[in-house]
C-alpha cells in the first residue's frame, strides 16, 4: 500500500509540474472544473475508442446492407434536426445545463447498453433495425444535450487559455484512441461475430459511466436566465438574423456538412466490401490516424491561439476537400494509411478551431440557442447527405460518390473564405509591394 501510495503522489508532483491541464495562473475557480473536464475528455475517448470504429462492422456482421448503414447515419442526422433547439429550450426552463446534459448522455449509454443486448433477443432482419433503432437514439440523446454541453463547457477555462486547454485536452483524448482502437479490435477477433462487438461495447458502456461520473461533478459558474418563452421556429429565425456573420458561417457549414455525410458513411463499407479490410486492421489504421491527430492537435492548437480561430479553421478547409480523392487509387487495406494519416491531422485541426469559432461568432447573448440553431441547420444538412450518397453508391459506384463529395467540399471551402475573411491579402500585397520598394531603392 505504501508503494501505491508513493507511486500516485510522484503521479500528482509530476502532472503538476507537466500542467497538462494548462491551470498554473488560473483563477481557483477554473481549476476543478477544467481538470474534471480534462479527465472527462479521456474516459469519453476511452469509451468511444471501443465502439465508434466499429458499429458499421457490427450492422454488417449482423447481415445489415451498405445503404440501412446510410440510413443510420440520415435517421440520426433526424434527431440532430429535432432536438438542438428543445435541449436548448430545456436548459433554459431549467435554468441550468448541466443536469440536462448529464441525463441527456446518460440515456446514451442506456441505447448503447440496448443496442449491445439486442442480439440475445432477436434475429434476422428485426434484429438490425433493432440495432439501427438503438444507435439512431444514441446519437439522438447525443444531440438533446449537446446544445447545453457546448454553451456550458466553453466557461470552464477563461477565453485565453481556451485554444491550449483544447489543445492538450485533445491530445489526451487522442492518445487514448491511439492505444485502445486497435486493442478494441484486438478484442473483437478473439470472439465469434457478434460477441466480440458486444464485449466491446460494454467496454464503452463501462468507461463511458466513469466520464459521465466526472462530469457531473464539475460546477456549474451561473444558473442560465430562464429564456422568454418564444415558439422555437420564431426563436431560431430571430437568433440567425441578430448575427449575419453567424447566419452565413452556419449556411456555408450546411454545404460543407452535406458533402461531407455524402461520403462519410461509406468509408468505412468501403474499406470492408471493396479494400477487404477486418476489424483487426481497422483498429490499427485507426491507431495511425489518432497519432495524427495527436501531432495535429499540438500544432493546431498553438495556430489558434497565435493566428485565430478563423484563421486555423478555413485553412484546414481549404485541404480537407482533398481527402476523398484520396481514396481513388486504394487497392490494399494497407494503404488506407496514405489517407487516414492526413485525415487525422486536418481533422484535428478542425476540431480545435471550429469550437472556438462557433463561440466568437454566436456571441455571449442566448447563446446556448445560439449554438442549438447552428446545429438544427447542419442537421438538416447531415439528413439529406447519406441518403443522396446512397443512391449515388448504388447507381455509379463509390468513386462517383467520392468524386462528388470532393467537389462539394472545396465548393464550400472558397465561400469559407470570402465568409470569415482570415487571410488579410491587402496587408500582405502591402508587404510585398514595401519590400520590393526598398530592394529597387537599394
Amino acid at each position: 500500500m505504501q508503494l501505491v501510495s508513493r507511486l500516485g503522489q510522484r503521479l500528482r508532483i509530476w502532472f503538476a509540474r507537466m500542467d497538462p491541464y494548462l491551470v498554473r495562473g488560473v483563477a481557483r475557480y477554473y481549476r476543478k472544473g477544467m481538470q474534471l473536464f480534462w479527465w472527462y475528455g479521456v474516459f469519453l475517448s476511452l469509451s468511444s475508442a471501443f465502439v465508434d470504429s466499429y458499429i458499421t462492422l457490427f450492422i454488417l456482421s449482423l447481415g445489415g446492407s451498405r445503404l440501412q448503414v446510410g440510413s443510420l447515419s440520415s435517421l440520426a442526422s433526424l434527431f440532430g434536426l429535432l432536438l438542438p433547439l428543445p435541449g436548448a429550450q430545456w436548459a433554459a426552463r431549467w435554468g441550468k445545463r448541466k443536469p440536462v446534459v448529464v441525463i441527456s448522455f446518460g440515456l446514451r449509454y442506456v441505447a448503447l447498453l440496448a443496442a449491445l443486448s439486442a442480439p440475445l433477443f432477436a434475429a434476422g432482419p428485426a434484429l438490425v433495425g433493432v440495432v439501427i433503432g438503438c444507435f439512431a437514439l444514441r446519437a439522438a440523446f447525443l444531440h438533446l444535450g449537446n446544445s447545453p454541453w457546448t454553451s456550458f463547457v466553453g466557461e470552464l477555462m477563461p477565453p485565453a487559455r481556451r485554444g491550449r486547454y483544447f489543445s492538450s485536452r485533445k491530445m489526451a483524448m487522442a492518445i487514448a484512441t491511439l492505444i485502445f482502437v486497435p486493442a478494441a479490435g484486438q478484442l473483437i477477433a478473439l470472439f465469434r461475430e457478434p460477441t466480440g462487438y458486444q464485449v466491446s461495447f460494454f467496454v464503452a458502456l463501462v468507461c463511458g459511466a466513469v466520464g459521465l461520473y466526472l462530469f457531473s461533478r464539475i460546477p456549474e459558474r451561473a444558473p442560465v436566465v430562464p429564456a422568454k418563452q418564444e415558439r422555437l421556429n420564431l426563436a431560431f429565425w430571430k437568433l440567425l438574423r441578430r448575427t449575419p456573420t453567424f447566419w452565413r458561417f452556419a449556411l456555408t457549414a450546411m454545404l460543407f456538412n452535406f458533402s461531407w455525410q455524402f461520403s462519410a458513411p461509406y468509408f468505412g463499407v468501403y474499406q470492408v466490401e471493396v479494400l477487404g479490410a477486418t476489424a483487426r486492421i481497422i483498429g490499427w489504421m485507426a491507431m495511425i490516424q489518432a497519432f495524427m491527430r495527436v501531432v495535429g492537435q499540438y500544432i493546431w492548437g498553438r495556430l489558434v491561439d497565435r493566428r485565430g480561430a478563423a484563421w486555423t479553421f478555413t485553412l484546414c478547409m481549404l485541404f480537407i476537400p482533398l481527402l476523398p480523392f484520396l481514396w481513388l487509387p486504394l487497392t490494399s487495406p494497407w494503404q488506407l494509411v496514405f489517407v487516414l494519416a492526413p485525415s487525422g491531422f486536418l481533422w484535428a485541426g478542425q476540431e480545435v478551431a471550429i469550437f472556438n469559432l462557433i463561440f466568437d461568432l454566436a456571441g455571449e447573448e442566448r447563446q446556448t440557442e445560439a449554438i442549438a440553431s447552428y446545429n438544427t441547420l447542419q442537421a438538416m444538412a447531415n439528413i439529406a447527405g447519406p441518403l443522396l450518397g446512397g443512391q449515388v453508391v448504388q447507381l455509379l459506384g463509390y468513386r462517383w460518390d467520392f468524386v462528388l463529395s470532393g467537389i462539394g467540399r472545396f465548393a464550400a471551402a472558397i465561400l469559407f473564405l470570402a465568409v470569415l475573411k482570415p487571410f488579410d491579402l491587402r496587408k500582405f500585397v502591402r508587404l510585398r509591394l514595401g519590400h520590393r520598394a526598398e530592394a529597387d531603392s537599394t
